[in-house]
C-alpha cells in the first residue's frame, strides 16, 4: 500500500485535474515515442509512471502535478508538455548522464550538490564570481550536459514522498556587472529554455547570496514581471548577511565549509540586513501540501514549499515569511533601471534568476518566468 507522504495531499480539485492526466499517460507516453528519434523511457526522475500493478503510485501524482502547475490546470497542455519531456529525454540521453565526467577544475567550481536543507530538500550551489566563461561555456553543448547533470543529481535526492523540490543558492560573491558576455549570455538562455521546458516546479528556494549593491537594485526592477508566487521563492542578500541567512535557511552544519566558516565567524547579533524576499505582499500557504511542516522544525524564515516550486494557480507557494520584515519598495529612482524589456539585458548582467539564466525580455519572463 503507497505510503501518503508530506507532499502527497491534494486538494479535490487537483486530484480531479491529477486524475484526469493520468489516463493521458498511456497516450503521452506513446506520443513521446513516435516523435523521439531514441527509446523513450516512461519513467521520469526515477519515477515510473506507469503502475505495474493495480496500486497507485502517489509519486506519480505528485510529478504529474508539478506539470499540471506549470500549465495552469491546462490537461492538454500539461500531457503535451510531459510528451515533450520524455522525448527531450531520451533523445538528451539522460538515462547514462549522471555517470558522464566532466572535467573537475573547470566545473568544480561552478556548482555542485551539498547535503540538504533541515526540511531533507537537497541543496544545490552555483557560483559565478571570477569564471572564465570561455573555458566554462564555450563549449555549449558540455556546459548543458554538465548543468542537466547537476540538477539531476539534485533530483535524485526527491523521494516525492515528504521532498519533492529543492534549494538552490546562487552566489554572486566576486560577480561584476560587466562579466556577462556573448558566450555566459548564450549558455544561459540555453539553459533557461532546458530547466523551464523540462523541470517543472522542481525548485521550492533559490537564495541569491552574496549580491552587490548594484544586484538589488536590478532585482527591484526585474521583479516587476515576476508573479508574486515566483517572488516568494526568492530571497536576495547582501554579502554582510549571507552567512546567518544561509545557517538559518539551510543549517549551518549542512553547510558547505565556504558558508559554514563564514557563518561561523559572523557574529550573531551582527547588525545586517535582513533578506528580502521579492514579493509586495506575503499571501497566505494555500498550498495542498501547506501541512507538510507542521510539527517540524522549522528555519526563522523559509521560503520554500515542499510539493513544487514554481508559479502558477494550482496552488500557491507555501511561504513562511513571519520572520522577515516588509520587503522595501521597489527601486525607481534611477532612470536608466525603468522597465524596458529591451534595457534588461544590460541591467541583468550576471544575474541568473532562472537556473542560471538571466531574464531579457518581457516576452520571456511571461513565458518562463514561473518555471523554475
Amino acid at each position: 500500500m503507497s505510503m501518503l507522504g508530506k507532499v502527497q495531499n491534494f486538494t479535490e480539485a487537483e486530484t480531479d485535474l491529477i486524475s484526469q492526466l493520468r489516463e493521458l499517460l498511456p497516450q503521452a507516453i506513446e506520443d513521446a515515442g513516435k516523435l523521439s528519434s531514441e527509446p523513450v523511457d516512461p519513467a521520469i526522475w526515477g519515477v515510473p509512471l506507469l503502475s505495474v500493478d493495480k496500486e497507485r503510485d502517489l509519486r506519480v501524482d505528485v510529478i504529474l502535478h508539478k506539470f499540471l502547475k506549470a500549465r495552469n490546470g491546462d490537461i492538454a497542455q500539461a500531457q503535451q508538455m510531459l510528451t515533450n519531456t520524455l522525448k527531450w529525454r531520451a533523445e538528451f540521453k539522460i538515462s547514462g548522464i549522471l555517470d558522464e565526467e566532466f572535467p573537475e577544475d573547470v566545473f568544480g567550481k561552478v556548482g555542485y550538490v551539498h547535503g540538504t536543507d533541515g526540511e531533507g530538500r537537497p541543496v544545490t550551489y552555483n557560483f559565478y564570481g571570477s569564471l572564465d566563461n570561455k573555458q566554462v561555456f564555450g563549449d555549449l553543448e558540455r556546459f548543458l550536459r554538465w548543468r542537466v547533470q547537476l540538477h539531476e543529481r539534485g533530483m535524485r535526492g526527491l523521494d516525492f514522498v515528504d521532498v519533492a523540490d529543492m534549494i538552490q543558492v546562487h552566489d554572486y560573491d566576486g560577480v561584476s556587472v560587466f562579466g556577462y558576455d556573448k558566450v555566459a549570455r548564450a549558455a544561459s538562455k540555453a539553459t533557461v529554455q532546458v530547466m523551464s521546458d523540462n523541470y517543472p516546479e522542481t525548485l521550492a528556494t533559490k537564495i541569491f547570496a552574496n549580491v552587490p549593491g548594484w544586484g538589488e537594485t536590478v532585482f527591484n526592477v526585474i521583479c516587476r514581471w515576476l508573479s508574486e508566487d515566483t517572488k516568494r521563492k526568492f530571497v536576495v542578500v547582501s554579502k554582510a548577511s549571507a552567512p546567518r541567512v544561509l545557517a538559518e535557511r539551510i543549517g549551518e552544519t549542512n553547510l558547505p565549509e565556504k558558508f559554514r566558516s563564514a557563518a561561523a565567524e559572523q557574529p550573531r547579533d551582527a547588525a545586517a540586513t535582513e533578506p528580502q524576499p521579492l514579493a509586495a505582499e506575503p499571501a497566505p500557504p494555500t498550498t495542498a501540501h501547506a501541512d507538510h511542516n507542521e510539527g517540524a522544525p522549522r528555519p526563522t524564515s523559509r521560503g520554500s514549499q515542499q510539493s513544487g516550486s514554481g508559479a502558477s494557480d494550482i496552488d500557491s507557494q507555501d511561504v513562511d515569511e513571519a520572520s522577515l520584515p516588509p520587503p522595501p519598495p521597489v527601486a525607481t529612482a534611477a532612470p536608466k533601471l525603468e522597465p524596458q524589456p529591451e534595457a534588461l539585458v544590460s541591467e541583468t548582467a550576471g544575474l541568473r534568476l532562472d537556473d542560471g539564466a538571466t531574464v531579457d525580455t518581457q516576452e520571456h519572463v511571461d513565458k518562463h518566468g514561473s518555471q523554475i
